[in-house]
Order: structure tokens, then C-alpha cells, then sequence
């Protein structure tokens, strides 16, 4: 059985998602929606972005810039 498989993914995308931005996604409507229509490159781009923040601040503004394309 692969990881994967044994992980599901759901909207993410990936199960190497920060915890602290799962979290502040979730608590982003619109940016969660504007994330799950992202594509893969996309997505990869923006979890990049996230594993490289310092502060919640800075994660928020990730999260931010992805509702703000909706």
C-alpha cells in the first residue's frame, strides 16, 4: 500500500500540509474554496510559501493572498 492511499488527501491536495496552515485555512472560507480550485503546481507553490513562514502573522498573509484571488 502506497502512502498516499493510506492518507487521504481530500481538498488539500497533499498530506505534507503545515498544521498551522490547515488551520488557518480552515478558518478562511474563501480561500479554502479559491485553494481547492487551485492546481497541483499551484497548490505546491503555495505549500512551498507556507513551510517558509516564521510567524502566524506570516501565515495568515499566505492564507490571505489565496482568498484574495477568488
Amino acid at each position: 500500500m502506497n502512502r498516499q492511499s493510506e492518507h487521504p488527501t481530500g481538498i488539500l491536495g497533499s498530506d505534507e500540509v503545515p498544521l498551522g496552515f490547515g488551520m488557518a485555512l480552515a478558518q478562511n472560507a474563501k480561500a479554502l474554496e479559491a485553494f481547492g480550485r487551485m492546481d497541483e503546481r499551484q497548490k505546491q507553490r503555495v505549500l512551498y510559501d507556507a513551510r517558509h513562514v516564521r510567524s502566524r502573522e506570516e501565515m495568515q498573509s499566505v492564507v490571505d493572498r489565496i482568498g484574495d484571488l477568488s
